[in-house]
């Protein structure tokens, strides 16, 4: 069931299993040009997660290039972007954020403050918690970053009418929402 605290209605958290789930179709294969490569691997049984990480290993290498152009890396850009948008925060506050362990994310920001895109620290407050800022060349990029982003996402949406970019957003985010909820229950 969806949690109350994502902004679900009540239709959308009692909503039954799709009628296909069980007999699993394939993948449907778009025509491919003579040399063209595919871009994932398909999984016979499996075909909405073998479309899903296809379509996100796609999504990252034109992102990953597109970031690059500007002279960001992933993941870079949402720290950068968050920073841009939030402030300076304390690291832990990083941490929830990217969803990824402490030593994980201490490693990334010590690789972007060599690179001069943020600067760590300690709270006057609490000299045990990092605050993390933007630098001044962090600063300069992040609109860069965003840009790079909003270019991502026009290429992502650009064979979907308005009605279906909103229905995928729609049905992405109950699929997340229920994965979610079976590896985060609260």
């Amino acid at each position: 069931m969806a949690k109350a605290s994502r902004g679900e209605d009540a239709a959308a958290s009692h909503r039954e299993p799709s009628p296909h789930a069980p007999h699993t179709p394939r993948v449907p294969r778009a025509p491919r040009e003579p040399g063209r490569r595919h871009v994932g691997t398909t999984i016979d049984g499996a075909p909405l997660g073998s479309l899903l990480l296809q379509t996100i290993r796609v999504h990252a290498r034109l992102g990953d290039d597109l970031l690059r152009r500007v002279g960001v890396t992933t993941p870079h850009e949402i720290v950068l972007l968050y920073l841009d948008e939030h402030g300076p925060v304390p690291q832990t506050e990083l941490v929830h954020y990217l969803g990824r362990d402490r030593s994980t994310v201490t490693a990334t920001l010590q690789a972007m403050e060599r690179a001069d895109l943020v600067a760590r620290t300690p709270s006057p407050d609490d000299r045990r918690t990092m605050i993390v800022s933007l630098a001044p060349r962090g600063r300069d990029l992040a609109p860069a970053a965003r840009a790079a982003w909003h270019e991502l996402e026009r290429h992502t949406a650009s064979q979907l009418t308005a009605a279906e970019h909103e229905q995928l957003v729609a049905l992405l985010t109950v699929v997340r929402d229920a994965l979610d909820d079976i590896v985060d229950p609260r």
